[in-house]
């Protein structure tokens, strides 16, 4: 068990990894590109056409990658005012609830977004440069798969801390950052 768990470890560490990855590369691409779009802009009189499109579309996919980072880490926005006045052992039954409950809305919202994407990719839209809007918007089911994905783990992770730990000497909701 402990050689499965070693090994699952690894593959979140990795998999994090790449997306911190892909991350900086996205933010340095969208830098980049705004910046040589102001550029051409103010000293050339010209431009990228599809420059603003791209950074637009840069943007969505830094928010889910870094909506997937917050969630692994569990350092994304949330409303805990009853759970900072609970003892320990509730409060951890409540968290993994919780997540639980949110693991299932984003496995919905990934449902729902793969729909729109195929919907996207039968409709045959162009959004710059041959460029299919259902590629763009593709990180929109990804990205709500990969948050309930990481929700699951993160439930996985708590569950066996608490049993293997102790329900009074383990936090759950911490995450793995």
């Amino acid at each position: 068990m402990k050689r499965i768990f070693s090994f699952l470890t690894w593959v979140d560490r990795v998999f994090a990894a790449s997306i911190e990855a892909l991350l900086i590369l996205f933010i340095l691409g969208m830098v980049a590109l705004v910046a040589s779009q102001v550029v051409l802009r103010n000293l050339f009189d010209s431009g990228i056409d599809w420059a603003d499109l791209a950074a637009r579309n840069m943007v969505l996919w830094v928010a889910f990658l870094g909506a997937m980072l917050a969630t692994r880490s569990r350092s994304h926005i949330a409303i805990d005012v009853l759970t900072r006045f609970m003892p320990r052992v509730p409060r951890n039954a409540l968290r993994v609830v919780l997540d639980a409950f949110s693991c299932f809305i984003a496995f919905l919202l990934a449902r729902a977004a793969l729909a729109f994407v195929l919907g996207e990719r039968a409709a045959g839209g162009v959004i710059f440069e041959g460029m299919p809007v259902w590629v763009a918007m593709s990180i929109i089911p990804f990205g709500f798969a990969m948050i309930s994905l990481e929700y699951a783990i993160g439930i996985g992770l708590d569950v066996w801390r608490i049993t293997t730990a102790g329900a009074k000497d383990f936090e759950a909701g911490r995450g793995r950052g």
